[in-house]
Order: structure tokens, then sequence, then C-alpha cells
């Protein structure tokens, strides 16, 4: 049965003068809304209270109805007793935070309490608990904190705001700006603290919600450009949508780029200046050999000393050349190459020419097939072929035959230098691109041993790729596959 509003007491007060059968209709309203209803008189004794205050308490109504606050919230009566006193002497006690044990585990529940006066009954209160609320919010505080707390690591800074005004910003942004008092910052522009040529491209950015990373300079407060990295996020901020901003400085790494570009702007004068300053005599000297070499005049004891110094000046030119090229490699990560339309077998019958004329007697052949034209390097791909035959006639027996051989296919054109009497060893096979590897055994006639890591760096240029076979049955085959100019880009050795 419903239980009444004001339950009647031996020597208490009578209820209020309200008709009987609205009783049940009143009891029912009080426990509508949430709270937990009681009465209490003025000697602090509880006079009625509502189902929801009896089950927020964990005891019948009727086990607390009748007794003093001590005794029946032994727990809760020290900080409610104020509040009584405040609602017996008149005032409108509204909505107060109370904490105490209660119930018959003595749970410890936060309370909000409202007390207001009710004429000769005495104090009507009003409890509602919010422990749950509470400790939701302090979960999410420290969740909050936790994750500031990792985004602070793993960033130099952050800050939020909300159309471009800042709203909290964390001492590590505040330290790079040269705020040690962030609090100086919030409320100010974020545009403030960006320098002036990036302004607007950043308000763009803000306004179309760019996540992606991108980079600026910020202001010091000292006046410094600080390169920095930003990347935002929708976030909440104290319930309500905002942005949030992530922070990196990049000054070292900028420092660094720049450093590095110098280097390699050095770096590209310097060989520059060192190629043309060796072309040059080379050049001159080369000129001088033909001109004596074709000198009608020349003695015939000085013909072959003349043939002796332009094999030498084509030695030298070719060590120039490759110690140049290795550098490059080296320092570049890989050789520049500049394609252009050509056509292999013209580069092919070139090689052999030059190279019958530097070795007369030698049998070398040439082998070419289908479609032999594509865009490369034609130049690199001609120092690529020369390399490989030079290095064939070097290590093969005077009497062996030398096979340059091309052959064309719709993705590209495999180039081979076969010398049937020539041998590599299997356990130099495997370092055998590797510079200054093996001079002794798998060097071509510039002695340096650099001729095979520049084929292989030619290669690789042009999204190619070399190998070598070596066996008795068959001698020692180079084998380079070119893609053409439409055809994948593949790497390897």
């Amino acid at each position: 049965m419903p239980q009444p509003v004001f339950q009647r007491l031996p020597g208490a007060l009578p209820s209020p003068g309200i008709p009987e059968e609205t009783l049940p209709f009143l009891g029912a309203l009080l426990n509508a809304p949430g709270w937990g209803v009681a009465l209490v008189d003025g000697d602090s004794r509880l006079v009625w209270m509502n189902d929801l205050l009896a089950q927020l308490c964990g005891r019948p109504s009727a086990l607390c109805v009748g007794r003093f606050l001590s005794e029946a919230w032994p727990g809760l009566a020290p900080p409610l007793s104020p509040l009584l006193a405040r609602a017996q002497s008149g005032e409108r006690v509204a909505e107060e935070l109370v904490s105490g044990r209660f119930g018959e585990v003595g749970t410890l529940r936060h309370l909000t309490v409202s007390a207001m006066p009710a004429g000769p009954a005495g104090v009507m209160l009003l409890l509602r608990d919010t422990s749950a609320r509470l400790r939701e919010e302090a979960a999410l505080r420290a969740s909050e904190e936790h994750m500031r707390s990792i985004v602070e690591i793993s960033c130099d800074g952050y800050f939020f705001h909300d159309r471009g005004q800042f709203l909290e910003i964390s001492p590590g942004l505040g330290r790079l700006l040269g705020y040690y008092e962030t609090a100086e910052l919030i409320g100010r522009s974020i545009l403030d603290c960006v320098a002036p040529e990036f302004r607007a491209p950043a308000r763009d950015v803000m306004e179309r919600g760019v996540e992606a990373p991108y980079e600026l300079a910020v202001l010091h407060r000292d006046g410094r450009r600080i390169p920095v990295e930003v990347m935002g996020r929708h976030a909440t901020f104290q319930g309500r949508a905002v942005r949030m901003g992530a922070v990196w400085d990049v000054s070292i790494r900028k420092a660094a780029e720049e450093r590095l570009m110098r280097m390699e702007h050095f770096r590209d004068q310097f060989l520059d200046a060192a190629g043309d300053g060796f072309k040059a005599p080379l050049q001159m000297l080369h000129c001088d050999v033909l001109a004596l070499q074709h000198a009608p005049s020349l003695p015939e004891g000085l013909t072959e000393q003349v043939g002796r110094v332009g094999q030498g000046v084509r030695r030298v030119e070719r060590l120039i050349r490759q110690l140049l090229d290795f550098t490059r490699a080296r320092l570049s990560n890989g050789l520049p190459v500049h394609p252009a339309p050509v056509h292999l077998g013209q580069l092919a019958e070139r090689v052999v020419a030059d190279r019958r004329t530097a070795h007369p007697g030698r049998d070398l052949r040439l082998v070419t097939g289908g479609d032999l034209k594509g865009t490369w390097d034609g130049e690199r791909l001609f120092q690529l072929m020369d390399a490989l035959v030079g290095n064939a006639l070097h290590h093969g027996p005077v009497s062996s035959s030398v096979v340059l051989q091309l052959q064309g296919r719709w993705d590209g054109v495999t180039v081979q230098v076969h010398d049937p009497d020539c041998r590599v060893p299997p356990e130099y096979q495997g370092t055998l691109f590797e510079p200054f590897k093996h001079r002794a055994v798998c060097a071509a006639d510039d002695g340096l041993g650099l001729s095979l890591f520049i084929v292989r760096q030619i290669a690789l240029a042009h999204g190619g790729r070399i190998s070598v076979e070596s066996g008795a049955a068959d001698g020692t085959r180079f084998i380079v596959w070119l893609p053409r100019e439409d055809a994948p880009s593949t790497s390897g050795p």
C-alpha cells in the first residue's frame, strides 16, 4: 500500500491540514523526480521519508522514522546538522554537496542536499545521490590528465582552440613560445604567434579543419622564428566541440636539411669543377697524340711510343671518370641519368669499334635482335657496355672470343657480355659489384676495381638490374636488364 506522506508519531505534531485522500498522490509525486525526501522536526527527528530515500539509505522507513538523525543516519548526521540549523532559522538551502557514510554498510556517498523550512512541521530535506556522477567526473578528469601527459610526451606541446582563439596551452608549448605563464595566451588569437608569412595558410588550414601535418614558423616572444610541424584534430574541451593541435619543434631537422643541401650543392660544384678541370688538359693531350700519330714526318721509332702515350691518356681519362662517378654515387646514393631517345644497337657498334681499335687481333663480336630503341641515358649505357666488354677483354685469354649480345623485347632490352674462357670463383660472385673488391681477379684495365660497381649503379639508375653467371662449362656471362620508359621500374643486384 502507498506510504502516507506524513506518518503520525506518538506525541508528534499532527500532519498539516491535507485531505487524507490526496496523500497517496502526493507521495507518488514526491517519489517521481528522483529525489529522496524527508521531513525532519525541530528536534532533528525524522518525521517522514519517501521510498527513494529508504532505498538510498538501505533501511526500511519504519526503522528510521521516529528516530533522531544521529540514530537513523549516524554517518550522515554531522554534515547535515549545519544545513538543518540554517533551514530552521528560515533560510532556504539549495543543493549543497554533503559527503558521509550512509546506509547499513556505511557506504561513502556524495549527496546533493536542499533544505527548506516546512512551517511547524520542521524542515523538508531533499537528497540526491551524486556519487556515481562525481566518480565519473573524477575518472574523466584523471583520463584527461592521463591523455594530456601522453600528448605532452609525444610532442613538444599542444593547445586547444575554438575558431582560432586559445582555450588551453600546454606548458611545453608555452616554453617553446617563450611564455612561462600560459595564462597570458589564453583568449588570444593563434595567428598572433604565427610568423606573418604563414598566417594566411594557417588561417586556411584552421577554417578547413585539415588534419594532415603541415609546417609553418611560429614567433618566439623575443621575435625569433621557430619552424614547427602542426597536426590538428577534432576534440572535446569542457563539454564542447573544439580543435586540438599538436606541435613539434623541427628546428634541428630543418638545420640538418639546410646543412645537407649546402653539402650537396658544394659536392656538385666540386665534382663539376674537378671533372671540367681534368677534362680540358686530357682533351688537349688526346688531340696532340692524334696529331702526332697522323703527322707525315713522325720518325718510325716514335710511332709506338706515341701509341702508348695515347693509351695512357685514355686510361687516365677512364680512371678520373670512374673516381668521380664513384664519389657521386656514394654521396648521392646513385648516379644521375638524363634519359633521351636512344638506339642501343648503334651504341653497341661504337663500343665494338673502339675496342677493336684498342685490341687489334682479338675476336670481338656483336649480336643484336629485336627492338633496341628506348629512352635511356645513351652516354651512361655506352659506358656500361664499354666497361663490361673491357673487363672481358682484360681477363680473358688472348685467344678467347668475347660476344656482346643485345636482345630487345616489348618490355625492355637484355645486354649480355659473354666470355667462354673466363671464370669467376664462386666465393667472389656475391661481392663482385662492390667497390675495390677482388681487384686482382675482377678489376678491368682501370686497375681500381670500380668498373663493375659503376656498371651496377648505371643499371640501377635506369630501373634495371645486373647479374653474373659463371661456370666451367660456359665461362662467364654478365647479364643486364634495362626496362623501357613505360615499363615498371625494378632494381636489384
